[in-house]
């Protein structure tokens, strides 16, 4: 595969004989015809070069294209309860329409994030693969790893809702319906291609004992709920690699001089 970027410049990318390879393969045939929806918050390096304050004025521009009102000041102070709130408008809402992905995609801008830490480029197709995605199939988890080198080629769990983790560490409601709601395991693949751009732990700065002392009464209503043996902190945090990119640091280079993808060829 190859990614080709605004100025032509071309990164390879190399897949492995693995089953998540083969699928991607299997998309990638489509999918290499359509422009990525490459927006200005996917280049990994767009919170070093832009503030809180504009990107809380980003959110309030998304909201005010939907006529949703927001509060900047709770915004601008990261309130986590005020956050969830307007999430839950995002999931009331949200039936397909990209404006609504817009949205969603800021509040999570504006939230205290570990995803800071993590440097990787993510190339989202976004409502444009919706045809394409495939269930997800379970025995894909175990080659999961929570630790990938730079230059991996890789896919996540990217559900319209949270993790367990992420629910706990929001302080949503301690409420079963409205966990089982939200909170979800991996159940679709997205087509999503995501190029590590340095060595990285995703387990780093996670919150495991706590998180854990407080997932361990809930966990088996969870499970059942969803129909899984068990989710743990591995299942939340872990990848899959399925591809390596050699010249990873040149993906670097070219983001920092704001050369976007337009497209991945097959």
């Amino acid at each position: 595969m190859q990614i080709v970027f605004a100025n032509n410049d071309v990164v390879d990318l190399i897949l492995d004989s693995t089953p998540v390879a083969a699928v991607y393969r299997q998309i990638y045939k489509h999918l290499q015809y359509v422009p990525v929806p490459f927006r200005d918050w996917d280049n990994p390096f767009y919170r070093e070069h832009s503030t809180h304050q504009y990107r809380v004025e980003q959110l309030a521009a998304c909201a005010s294209r939907l006529g949703v009102e927001i509060d900047q000041v709770l915004c601008h102070q990261q309130d986590q309860s005020y956050l969830n709130s307007i999430h839950r408008i995002y999931e009331t809402n949200y039936h397909g329409d990209p404006a609504w992905l817009d949205f969603h995609e800021h509040i999570h801008l504006c939230e205290k994030r570990v995803e800071a830490n993590l440097n990787f480029l993510q190339i989202d197709y976004r409502e444009k693969s919706g045809q394409l995605e495939r269930p997800f199939d379970p025995q894909w988890m175990q080659s999961a790893t929570t630790r990938i080198r730079a230059g991996d080629v890789f896919v996540r769990w990217s559900e319209l809702g949270k993790s367990p983790y992420s629910y706990w560490k929001d302080q949503e409601p301690d409420d079963t319906y409205r966990m089982h709601e939200l909170a979800k395991p991996w159940l679709r693949l997205r087509p999503k291609i995501m190029v590590a751009l340095d060595d990285m732990d995703f387990l780093q700065d996670i919150d495991v004992e706590d998180f854990e002392s407080w997932w361990a009464p809930r966990q088996l209503t969870w499970c059942q709920h969803w129909n899984i043996p068990n989710w743990t902190v591995h299942d939340i945090f872990g990848v899959v690699v399925f591809g390596r990119a050699p010249d990873h640091n040149k993906i670097t280079a070219q983001l920092k001089n704001n050369q976007m993808p337009l497209k991945v060829l097959l």
